[in-house]
């Protein structure tokens, strides 16, 4: 601890070293074995967004109160801040550097606040002006709406054509309203979809094809996937068995749906299982999710599967319905293996194996099947997967092929909506350059990460245990500028200057010099003594070995 000290008289005071003259003569830089330098390193926020979002950089301008520039750098990568504010499974969270420290930041809801702005303040970008190019985009769910509005935004008149009639795909048909606030979509869809003409209820494969589309410049096909997969169970296709994906389609469609006083049985263990009967609990049923593995296993994202544990609604691990027969009073009797886990599978998970002699049967009202989904490729000619999965145009019309860029979930890729936003923003900037007929510029190695351990924790303050509980849910973040600027000043910067001055006022040299670039280091006196590099908060100066002459 520091304590300050009083000198009375000049007698009392210790003899100090003290130039009398300039030492800029001395150049001590030759005596350097090591240089400080700038790492390079990737904040692990910034890596683990799906969507490319500079979060480290909306962090650092909601720390001095821009939520105006904070929304348009964030807006760079993802169209959809508010909606993916509610909805993301948030990896940038999960993989914060501070989880260890105290509680990792609330970036989600940070994310919610400064989407929220934008829709409060009827932000709209100033959209310029269309040329001569045009752009057909299949698909208006999120991988659809991030192509059409960044190719808008760079000029280019986008048509935009979904099977539904209003745009949104899984956002406005899938997702429920109490996870996804109809009202915050709309705003959300209006600004992004400026400017982009936009078609509903039109279908590929029935009402138009892709031929059709040919005098457009390009073709981006992001139909998503939304058939679902088969039980393969005896009696499966009977009255009263629907995917878990038509539900929700039909709820969120406005249709009434009742459940009052009858059994549902979902099947499945991801996040569809986790909406449907989280959905069929709200509309009055008695709800069991029957999954073949343990939780451990469940696809779903964590927070889903929490969440729907605190709702009256059973799980039933390690079972798997193999036959559905229906009763006397309109019911149906669903006859169901019960499991045990063998050997790890190629996804490495533990293969659910049958319990010989264990079998039971269920008697419910509904059944809602929720194991997966696929895309269907049906409707586009010629297109179709290869043996290895992935996907293979040699059969599609060989002028058409050379115009027609694919994404979002028909991609072998993880199917979030982050994921599918960062899918389309890729391809506007594909079609883009093939529409100027340059080459898309290949993407620079990825940077290393920073971890924990090049954060100088002894710079940032520790929250207590009242504090961090208060942070947990992250609602008060959310919907007040003043908490949201505090949480982002807890924002460690990890791997990224944040022009504290530390290693210019630490330099026993003098030799850190401030330019409009940043601190260099004037090596003609850095003696690479490394007390810059000790004590950088965030991890972002470095050594290097070797004598510099």
């Amino acid at each position: 601890m520091s304590k300050f000290v009083a000198f009375k008289t000049m007698s009392e005071m210790p003899e100090l070293p003290v130039s009398q003259a300039r030492m800029s003569w001395n150049k001590t830089g030759s005596w350097r074995s090591s240089t400080p330098g700038h790492q390079g390193k990737l904040p692990p926020c910034n890596f683990n967004c799906p969507a490319g979002e500079d979060i480290r950089g909306y962090l650092d301008l909601m720390k001095k109160g821009k939520v105006s520039d904070a929304f348009k750098l964030l807006t760079k990568a993802n169209p959809l801040p508010a909606v993916c504010g509610n909805v993301c499974y948030h990896p940038c969270q999960t993989n914060c550097n501070r989880h260890n420290f105290d509680t990792e930041l609330q970036i989600r809801s940070v994310e919610r606040l400064i989407g929220d702005w934008g829709i409060e303040t009827g932000f709209r970008p100033t959209l310029p002006a269309t040329g001569s190019k045009r752009v057909a985009v299949i698909g208006a769910g999120p991988a659809g709406l991030a192509a059409a509005h960044y190719l808008r935004q760079s000029g280019v008149n986008v048509v935009l054509y979904d099977e539904n009639k209003k745009p949104g795909g899984i956002l406005q048909y899938g997702i429920p309203s109490y996870r996804l606030d109809k009202d915050v979509l709309k705003a959300e869809l209006d600004r992004v979809l400026d400017g982009v003409e936009f078609k509903g209820n039109l279908r590929l494969g029935s009402d138009f094809d892709l031929a059709s589309l040919a005098e457009f410049d390009a073709i981006f096909l992001a139909t998503g996937a939304h058939t679902s997969k088969r039980m393969y169970a005896e009696g499966e296709d009977l009255p009263g068995v629907e995917s878990g994906l038509g539900f929700l389609k039909r709820v969120n469609s406005g249709e009434s749906v009742q459940f009052e006083g009858k059994q549902v049985l979902v099947v499945g263990g991801g996040n569809t299982a986790c909406d449907v009967a989280r959905t069929a609990y709200r509309l009055g049923g008695s709800v069991t999710v029957a999954y073949r593995r343990t939780e451990h296993e469940m696809p779903a994202f964590a927070e889903e599967v929490e969440q729907m544990k605190t709702e009256p609604i059973d799980l039933e691990f390690l079972v798997a319905p193999f036959r559905l027969t229906p009763t006397t009073d309109g019911r149906l009797c669903v006859a169901c293996h019960r499991m045990e886990l063998g050997e790890p599978d190629d996804d490495g998970r533990r293969r659910p194996v049958v319990i010989d002699g264990a079998d039971f049967d269920i008697t419910v009202d509904v059944v809602f099947t929720a194991i997966g989904e696929d895309p269907d490729l049906s409707a586009a000619a010629g297109l179709d997967y290869d043996s290895s999965g992935s996907l293979d145009l040699s059969q599609v019309d060989p002028q058409l092929r050379d115009k027609l860029f694919i994404g979002g979930d028909i991609l072998p890729q993880p199917r979030t909506v982050p994921h599918a936003v960062a899918s389309g923003r890729l391809a506007s900037e594909q079609i883009n350059a093939f529409l100027q007929g340059v080459q898309v510029a290949k993407p620079s190695a990825v940077a290393e990460v920073a971890t924990e351990e090049d954060v100088n924790f002894a710079y940032f303050t520790r929250l207590n245990a009242a504090q961090r509980a208060s942070l947990s849910s992250g609602q008060g973040i959310s919907s007040d500028k003043a908490a949201a600027t505090d949480e982002a000043n807890r924002c460690l910067s990890c791997g990224v200057c944040f022009e504290c001055d530390n290693c210019y006022n630490f330099c026993p040299d003098l030799a850190v010099v401030r330019t409009p670039d940043g601190y260099q280091a004037n090596l003609d006196y850095c003696k690479g003594c490394g007390i810059c590099a000790k004590e950088c908060p965030s991890g972002t100066l470095g050594m290097q070995g070797g004598r510099v002459a």
